[in-house]
């Protein structure tokens, strides 16, 4: 009784995990599909280097470093996307093995 008490409450927690895996991993492939928009305008970068006060490049330039730095924090957004669905495979396959050894557990009883 206690023994199977014990399985299914392995089998539930597992479960529960794997499920919040799976949502969380759902969550990042969109993330790598369709990632956040980057919201810093090309306005609002040029006026942010002209206030500096060594500010002597021309629009070009400026234009160059701004798309620069979107590209980096757009490669950024993606690695980080890809680090956090490595990390939510491995809540759905971690418990995987504690969830189906329990199952068999339990119909032997």
């Amino acid at each position: 009784m206690v023994r199977t008490i014990y399985y299914y409450a392995v089998m539930f927690v597992t479960l529960v995990m794997m499920i919040g895996g799976g949502v969380a991993m759902a969550m990042n492939v969109s993330d790598l599909v369709v990632p956040s928009p980057y919201y810093y305008s090309f306005q609002d970068f040029k006026m942010n280097q002209e206030s500096m006060p060594d500010f002597d490049k021309t629009e070009e330039e400026i234009r160059a470093i701004y798309l620069e730095q979107k590209e980096e924090q757009m490669e950024m957004q993606r690695t980080q996307a890809m680090n956090q669905l490595l990390k939510n495979i491995a809540w759905i396959l971690i418990p995987l093995p504690f969830f189906i050894l329990s199952r068999r557990q339990l119909r032997r009883e």
